[in-house]
């Protein structure tokens, strides 16, 4: 991956190209490090060594400069010119709120792969850091998703406070979204720190949705998107997504409404019936939802949760499944 940029660097760009500008950075806040309910492990910080003077981990409006730190590999294999122009780069990054860790990206590639991007991490908290697994997303087109995958960040090594450090990450084509698209106009990002995220088919995720899916809803909304035909004018349907059954014996359904109608439709309460592979009733309810709102030309997922006394069946077929809203009698 590293050869890529390494002959781009040699071919003497620099930041005053108008192929090297810094891409709208992804910021990651302290509060969003580590969130528990998404099950990854994505920063640590250095314990204080001793006789260190403790820092305030953020003030408000303080913001901080933040130099280049190569990797030990980058120092030594980049030559003297390649490192300045690295340096010129990081010094004409905007300072960092002190807190805030960012991905700031710097040049797309073509691979043999996939796609490789390089980019500053950049550590705005007063103390080194060290990244593990993370997952990283490459978008086009204000926040849709071209690719999603877990990079394992420990091999970047500690960034030292207050400090940049390039990297490059390389997204394999099979964790390609779509393909018939021009990435002129790209972002790396932090998946913690979306707020929306579209994905193809025009599927949207708000923030709340990003941290709340487990790994394997995602993979789920991101297989379907990629199969999905496009909704038809008019069409409105509903998609089985996902069937898993709690620890208290309740069944939970992810669902995707798919809105092709020409006006935004919005839900306040809704019944529903889960019927299993035999066509039999497993599970039915009245659902509160709350004013969910589905805008034209959009899909949107939602979590149905069957508790354990609306189930219908006692050993239901669930190898196939699907969930319809009962006609009125």
């Amino acid at each position: 991956m590293f050869s890529f940029m390494k002959s781009w660097l040699k071919k003497g760009s620099s930041a005053d190209e108008g192929d090297t500008e810094i891409k709208e950075e992804s910021v990651l806040s302290a509060d969003q490090i580590n969130l528990a309910e998404t099950g990854e492990t994505a920063l640590t910080e250095e314990p204080m060594k001793q006789g260190e003077e403790q820092k305030p981990e953020g003030t408000e409006g303080t913001a901080v400069e933040t130099p280049l730190s190569l990797h030990p590999e980058w120092e030594q294999q980049l030559d003297t010119n390649q490192k300045y122009a690295l340096m010129f780069m990081a010094s004409e990054l905007p300072p960092i709120s002190r807190g805030n860790v960012s991905l700031a990206g710097i040049k797309i590639f073509p691979h043999d792969e996939g796609v490789e991007v390089t980019a500053f991490i950049r550590n705005g908290l007063p103390r080194p850091i060290r990244f593990d697994h993370m997952n990283l997303l490459l978008l086009f087109d204000d926040n849709k998703l071209f690719a999603r995958q877990t990079f394992d960040l420990s091999a970047v090594g500690e960034i030292p406070a207050n400090h940049a450090r390039p990297w490059s990450f390389l997204f394999l084509r099979e964790h390609f979204l779509i393909t018939d698209v021009l990435l002129s106009n790209w972002k790396l990002a932090f998946e913690l720190a979306q707020k929306k995220l579209v994905l193809p088919q025009q599927l949207e995720l708000e923030e709340s949705w990003i941290k709340a899916l487990s790994e394997g809803q995602k993979q789920s909304l991101i297989q379907l998107a990629k199969r999905l035909p496009p909704l038809q004018p008019g069409e409105v349907n509903v998609q089985a997504v996902q069937l898993t059954r709690g620890d208290d014996e309740s069944l939970r359904a992810l669902l995707l409404f798919r809105n092709g109608s020409p006006k935004s439709l919005s839900f306040e309460k809704l019944p529903l019936v889960l019927l299993d592979a035999q066509g039999d009733k497993a599970a039915e309810g009245i659902f509160e939802l709350q004013g969910l709102t589905v805008r034209t030309g959009t899909s949107k997922p939602w979590l149905f949760i069957f508790p354990q006394q609306s189930l219908c069946k006692d050993e239901p077929d669930l190898s196939r499944w699907k969930v319809i809203v009962p006609s009125k009698s």
